[in-house]
């Protein structure tokens, strides 16, 4: 279950764990991610890509999928980028395609 403190809000925390370079890349998401004590996670959708009214829905989207996996196990910071190609997928693409990128981290690959 998230919660507000498992949540990358500041600019400086998204650096911290961008400027680490570890990243695991799929075709619609990009994962950036740091080991840490537990899990938080930012979210961000690239301006060109939607309006805010479409970045916030697809941001909801990724929160929601979030909210139903299991992040006991998973004990990193991470940050999601969505690519152009994450829009267009259907619901049950999103969930195995978010599921497959924290399944790498957490196997090591």
């Amino acid at each position: 279950m998230m919660n507000k403190t498992n949540v990358v809000k500041k600019n400086w925390e998204f650096q911290k764990i961008l400027d680490k370079h570890n990243q695991v890349v799929s075709r619609n998401l990009i994962l950036y991610f740091n080991k840490s004590d537990f899990f938080r996670v930012g979210i961000s959708i690239p301006k060109q890509f939607a309006n805010a009214v479409q970045r916030n829905h697809y941001k909801n989207q990724i929160r929601s999928i979030l909210r139903k996996m299991d992040i006991s196990k998973i004990n990193y910071d991470t940050v999601i980028i969505a690519r152009k190609g994450f829009f267009s997928l259907d619901w049950n693409q999103k969930v195995k395609e978010i599921n497959k990128l924290y399944e790498r981290i957490t196997d090591g690959k």
